[in-house]
């Protein structure tokens, strides 16, 4: 395939340049060989999008749905330009999470690949447990979580862990097998930095069900902002405030982007206003959000081409540092380092955007999906 005349985004220098892309079985090359041409004049050709926090969409449930309900929620993300996914479960009954795990590693994923899986909870604080319930949560010990990592290969695994709740040197056993980011955490600024000390690189969905900023008792949120590692925000309006998340993205690029949009969408995400329920917990979707009854947020119906959308409406960001934070920087954070890039002898997952950043076509592995 040809893709020529677009602007294309180029993650090494972090700008847009006018030049030709080609793309041979399903990786960027120097040439194409299948004689399809897509002028893209005018258009930008940015990185596939990458979600390493969803637990769904669509109506489907990521902990609850089969084989073939995970392969259509794959096509589900592609349309939404989502080329690869990390399906997150989160805290519930362990035969439930194994169960959700295995199903993810079986699924034939014809749209968005399932590079991962992000285990959110149950390894999490009881002080901050946003909708999970209590009543499940773990404590983080290294063998359970590392024989959860080995089920999981030979996709990667990620895990979120309050570090207050686990043992000196779990962190650092469970970096030889996962990724692991700091959330839903009630930690200090101190005990996040050990915690980033000992392996974990990332703060997932940072302010929220986080301790927070204060001048005299920095919490994690803090660590978030200060420390080099990645940090996650849901840019939707409603869990973190567009003021802020423009505070919080001045400081994550000052001096390289640490800065990663992700959805944390529910399986509601894309469904009309209503009453639902999701993994026991019954909840409202309205243009407040998706809140229990007592308002607590049960996560986000964002896409990432919207949260992308609104950091550049909103906030202030860039293109070239959206487009970055939705693709390149979430495979940096996640280890892929076989995409997110415009370059020759990655994965050929393209999105050509109009001018008002909205979808023309989705290329995934060099095959035009739309």
């Amino acid at each position: 395939m040809l893709i020529k005349n677009a602007k294309v985004y180029n993650a090494i220098s972090n700008t847009f340049e006018k030049r030709d892309v080609c793309t041979d079985k399903g990786i960027i090359s120097s040439s194409s060989k299948d004689g399809i041409v897509i002028d893209a004049i005018g258009k930008y050709l940015v990185p596939g999008l990458v979600d390493g926090h969803t637990h769904g969409r669509m109506g489907i449930d990521i902990l609850k749905a089969d084989k073939k309900q995970l392969e259509e929620l794959s096509l589900r993300y592609l349309e939404s330009g989502v080329t690869t996914v990390f399906p997150t479960v989160m805290t519930a009954p362990m035969e439930d999470i194994l169960k959700a795990i295995d199903n993810i590693k079986s699924a034939e994923t014809k749209g968005a690949e399932f590079a991962g899986i992000h285990v959110e909870g149950p390894y999490i604080s009881p002080n901050k447990p946003g909708c999970h319930n209590v009543s499940l949560i773990r404590k983080p010990v290294a063998d359970e979580m590392i024989e959860i990592a080995k089920r999981i290969y030979p996709l990667k695994a990620k895990f979120t862990i309050a570090p207050e709740e686990a043992e000196e040197g779990t962190i650092e056993k469970l970096s030889e097998y996962a990724k692991i980011s700091i959330g839903h955490t009630n930690a200090t600024s101190r005990q996040a930095y050990d915690a980033l000390l000992e392996g974990a690189n990332s703060f997932t969905h940072t302010f929220n069900a986080m301790s927070p900023i204060t001048h005299r008792n920095p919490g994690a949120a803090s660590a978030a902002l200060s420390s080099e590692a990645y940090s996650e925000f849901i840019c939707d309006g409603i869990h973190v405030d567009y003021d802020v998340i423009e505070m919080a993205y001045k400081a994550k690029t000052r001096w390289i982007n640490k800065f990663v949009l992700i959805t944390d969408s529910i399986p509601q995400a894309g469904l009309p206003y209503g009453k639902y329920e999701m993994n026991g917990i019954p909840f409202t979707l309205s243009t407040r959000g998706a809140r229990e009854e007592d308002g607590t947020l049960v996560g986000s119906t964002l896409s990432m081409l919207q949260a992308m959308q609104n950091v550049v409406k909103n906030c202030g960001v860039p293109l070239e540092d959206a487009v970055a934070s939705a693709s390149t920087v979430p495979c940096l954070m996640l280890g892929l380092l076989d995409r997110g890039k415009i370059i020759e002898g990655k994965i050929a997952d393209l999105l050509i955007l109009d001018d008002k950043l909205n979808i023309e076509h989705i290329i995934r592995k060099g095959e035009v999906f739309k």
